[in-house]
């Protein structure tokens, strides 16, 4: 096996539609292996918000004050690197005039003396601050180009307009982590900064956390080893892509960033550590005139590195196919693909997500309890430890598995909006061969007969719908047998969970059973597939049928 630097590929689709179907649904797996050896040149630039909010209360600014110490702390040796002061207008705190500095020992402690005389006033307009990033990181020819954005109010001191047209030119030259601080900001507009700039948005839910989220953020973008990686579909002739999305790890309509020469079509995903991510693409093709029954390949996936890569980094070296198979067989159409399957769960977990926040604003807690509750359940079943930590903020929660929960008395704002923010993250959907490093497979035993009908999942013993595909399962059988799959046990998801949010034995419940009051239980219908990732002989279908007590 090759020791380089490499990219792999990988396609997930149920290549069979129906003889009138016009969509194609496929999911792109792409993992980046062997990237940390690489040592491009790095330039990284640190936007604190020194609005007049900041001061109240002051922990908030003494908090980003010593989160910026920590980053520039985190920055090797040799790395290009700036602080800017954000409100109303930018200003730059180190170097002192418009630039990049080179870190060293001494350059760190200067840095950090500057911004420990960062002080708060005036208004928020991130266009400015975007603006004199781009500017500064200009000055140097660096490979790598990464921004952190931290901020505790709203884009107010400035038209919406202005801050997009800033977004539309920083695009293509750097990426941005954004982080929110206190309970003023607003999550629909961090989520417009970073995905537009390719990075990722949370709160912070304690300012003392935000030191070590700004170690990591800064230590994690001069890991990266490749600039840009550019994903291109050259298309079977008449076809077109109707959209794409990234589902993994954080989810982001890409569509806009389409640009289609002839018959190929391409999007670039941002710069690249070692990681994998995966991609919703849907391809349109009129069936008429096509042949039936035989394999057709509807797009080949070819993927380029940048401008600025490294020689050594190796990208596979033939194209992977989409394929069509149109036919007139029912079960072969309507299998759903166990990647899509993973990720309209995911869908289905930010919907409940929302879902409980709009019942809780408008005073229905029981709604709200029942949504969250089910947000919990899927949660757990999708192994996503992220969301189900930031959901036990909202709810205590008393069976993770079945989504029982009691809504908490108090909801801090930080934990709503975290929450918000937390829901556009997923996990990598299972059977991968392109896993995250540090990612193993788990050995349980299991009930046999306990497969999905659909992509054939051993689910966990207590699950009634296939974890991949939504589907109901069959009853479990006496034999058993061993399996091995790749998941996060509940037992780590729990651990993961602050100990006063983890389930708890003084709890009083009644035991376990399949028939369970209405009142107890939020109502956990299967998950349909999300129209954006239904296939359209899926659209045509009722729900699935109701679970059976």
């Amino acid at each position: 096996m090759s020791t380089r630097p490499a990219f792999t590929l990988e396609v997930g689709q149920n290549k069979y539609l129906r003889a009138t179907a016009d969509e194609m649904h496929a999911m792109l797996t792409i993992g980046a292996h062997g990237l940390d050896g690489l040592a491009p040149t790095v330039a990284e630039v640190i936007l604190v918000d020194t609005s007049g909010s900041m001061g109240r209360p002051g922990t908030k600014i003494g908090a980003a004050r010593r989160a910026s110490a920590a980053a520039i702390d985190t920055l090797r040796d040799g790395v290009f690197f700036a602080v800017v002061s954000g409100n109303h207008e930018a200003a730059m705190v180190y170097p002192p005039v418009p630039g990049l500095a080179v870190a060293t020992p001494e350059v760190r402690q200067e840095a950090k003396a500057a911004v420990r005389r960062l002080t708060e006033r005036g208004g928020t307009a991130m266009s400015t601050w975007l603006r004199l990033a781009r500017r500064i990181l200009a000055t140097r020819p660096a490979v790598i180009r990464h921004a952190i954005l931290l901020t505790d109010g709203r884009n107010e001191s400035e038209p919406a307009e202005r801050l997009d047209a800033e977004l539309d030119a920083c695009a293509e030259f750097l990426s941005c982590d954004a982080r929110g601080i206190g309970d003023g900001w607003a999550s629909q507009e961090l989520l417009r900064v970073v995905t537009r700039l390719n990075g990722t948005a949370d709160a912070v839910r304690d300012d003392a956390d935000l030191v070590a989220d700004f170690r990591e953020l800064a230590r994690s973008a001069t890991r990266r080893g490749v600039p840009d990686l550019r994903v291109r579909l050259r298309l079977l002739p008449g076809a077109e892509v109707r959209y794409v999305k990234q589902v993994f790890p954080v989810e982001a309509d890409l569509t806009g960033r389409l640009t289609r020469t002839g018959d190929v079509v391409e999007f670039g995903t941002g710069p690249w550590g070692e990681e994998s991510r995966e991609y919703f693409v849907c391809v349109a093709v009129d069936p008429a005139g096509r042949d039936r029954g035989e394999d057709l390949r509807l797009a080949r996936v070819d993927l380029e590195a940048a401008e600025g890569t490294s020689a050594d980094v190796e990208l596979p070296s033939a194209g992977t196919p989409i394929l069509v198979h149109w036919t007139d067989e029912p079960v072969l159409s309507s299998r759903i693909d166990p990647k899509v399957g993973h990720h309209s769960r995911h869908l289905a977990l930010r919907e409940a997500i929302d879902a409980g926040r709009l019942a809780y604003e408008s005073g229905d807690r029981a709604g709200a309890e029942r949504a969250w509750g089910r947000a919990v359940r899927l949660a757990t079943e999708l192994g996503n430890a992220r969301n189900l930590t930031w959901l036990s903020h909202l709810v205590h929660i008393v069976d993770a598995s079945r989504g029982r929960v009691r809504l908490r008395e108090r909801i801090d704002p930080r934990d709503m909006k975290g929450s918000q923010l937390s829901s556009w993250h997923s996990t990598l959907s299972p059977g991968t061969r392109s896993r995250r490093p540090g990612e193993g497979v788990e050995e349980r035993l299991v009930a046999g007969g306990r497969r999905c009908s659909n992509c054939s999942r051993v689910p966990r013993a207590r699950s009634r719908f296939c974890e991949q595909c939504g589907l109901p399962l069959p009853a479990g059988a006496s034999s058993s047998e061993t399996v091995t799959e790749e998941a996060v046990p509940s037992e780590a998801l729990l651990e993961a969970l602050p100990p006063d949010a983890r389930p708890s034995d003084a709890v009083s419940e009644p035991p376990p059973s399949d028939a369970l009051p209405s009142e107890a239980v939020p109502d956990t219908p299967p998950p349909e597939v999300p129209s954006e990732l239904r296939s359209p002989e899926d659209a045509s279908k009722d729900a699935l049928p109701p679970e059976e007590g």
